[in-house]
């Protein structure tokens, strides 16, 4: 959205501290035409709307880490599709296999698979631990359910790549700023 700055010109200088306060809902635009008109008039801006400023006119910054936490949540999800040919599987080689053992790990799966789109940073121990526990199983699996155990294998494998990644992946920027530290706003 397009601001005319002859509008922005024609406003007092209280009307144009109004565009420095946060949560005001104003385009990018507004707030740097309003800073603009603001140090050509000579005004003194405060420490707070320096700091709004700061935050209001930083560009949004897309790290490094966010392809590294897609990439393994793509593969999280294709272990869990390997989950449910593990479940299709599992019912037609056995009537009394665990229907409710599956589903919740297919569901666990899928959840994981959501956290690691949301960077959730402690979710590769925990895919770690399972994953060192599920191949821990496989000898006992591979007994009764040959099949079963080779697919869970594939799932182990699939889990590893997205651990990797997930440790590849540098640790995400806090998603809010702390007006008040000196250590994260420059000076205006």
């Amino acid at each position: 959205m397009r601001v005319n700055k002859n509008l922005l010109l024609k406003k007092t200088n209280e009307e144009l501290e109004d565009y420095l306060k946060p949560n005001k809902g104003y385009v990018t635009d507004a707030i740097e035409y309003a800073i603009e008109i603001l140090k050509d008039r000579g005004y003194e801006f405060s420490e707070e709307q320096k700091a709004y400023i700061e935050i209001a006119l930083r560009p949004e910054e897309k790290h490094e880490g966010l392809k590294y936490y897609a990439l393994a949540s793509n593969i999280i999800f294709a272990s869990a599709i390997l989950g449910m040919l593990n479940f299709y599987i599992g019912i037609s080689i056995d009537n009394e296999f665990s229907v409710f053992g599956a589903v919740v790990s297919i569901a666990v799966t899928f959840i994981f698979g959501l956290m690691a789109r949301t960077e959730t940073t402690w979710l590769k121990y925990v895919l770690l631990i399972f994953s060192v526990f599920g191949l821990f199983a496989i000898p006992f699996t591979a007994m009764i359910y040959p099949t079963i155990a080779l697919i869970n294998f594939g799932k182990i494998i699939l889990n590893v790549i997205a651990i990797v990644f997930l440790f590849k992946a540098p640790e995400p920027k806090p998603k809010w700023i702390d007006v008040f530290d000196p250590n994260q706003i420059k000076t205006f």
